[in-house]
């Protein structure tokens, strides 16, 4: 391989350059101007010397600042483009690192893991004659519950913890989530002393259902 060989040059380097240049010419503009105005100044007739600055600048400056303005307008368009494309490479590299946002980039493959063949289960015990298995129902759908939450990138010592971090803007059922949750620890901490009735428990089992028909895992 040819070590001479000459890298290309990348875009940082090419806008320092550009930036260099423009500096450059602003200043050699400026000379220029000074210059002028001094034979201007030099040729007429003015009250004041103030007087020479304002006219000069209203002639020969305001019009270039006009120019300058647009250029450095479009420029400012350009740099808002090329760091808005920089600004979406960090973001992948960030998603292939960390994983995709919050519930909406879950896999579908997890997800189908979640629901697969658990839901069944569930309605077949929620649509028994017994307490029992009623029970077993929601405490079947709050571990549903906490798979999706887990699948979704939230973390926590319990399920109660990863739903405190949830933004309400990502989870529309987020309160049907903790109602049902709620009588699920009621069941797992007083047992038998708590009284389920069917329509508590299906009500409950509802409302796990429409949570996980929100994130399409049943």
């Amino acid at each position: 391989m040819d070590k001479d060989k000459k890298k290309p040059v990348g875009p940082d380097r090419m806008v320092e350059v550009l930036v260099l240049v423009g500096m450059l010419l602003f200043i050699w503009m400026v000379v220029i101007r000074i210059q002028q105005f001094l034979v201007y100044y030099g040729e007429g007739t003015f009250q004041s010397i103030w007087d020479a600055i304002v006219l000069y600048f209203l002639s020969n400056i305001w019009p270039i600042l006009r120019i300058i303005s647009l250029m450095a307008g479009a420029l400012a368009i350009v740099g808002i483009y090329y760091n808005n494309k920089k600004l979406g490479v960090i973001e992948k590299a960030e998603d292939a690192v960390f994983g995709e946002p919050k519930f909406a980039g879950a896999e579908t493959e997890q997800k189908s893991v979640i629901g697969n063949g658990k839901w069944e289960k569930i309605q077949e015990l929620i649509n028994s004659d017994n307490e029992s298995s009623w029970r077993q129902a929601i405490i079947e759908a709050d571990i549903m519950l906490d798979e999706l939450l887990s699948a979704s990138g939230y973390h926590g010592d319990s399920i109660g913890d990863k739903l405190k971090s949830v933004e309400p803007s990502d989870f529309l059922t987020l309160d049907s989530a903790w109602d049902a949750h709620k009588v699920r620890n009621r069941i797992a901490h007083d047992g038998a002393s708590y009284d389920l009735n069917e329509r508590e428990a299906k009500q409950t089992i509802s409302r796990f259902e429409a949570v996980f028909k929100e994130f399409e895992i049943i």
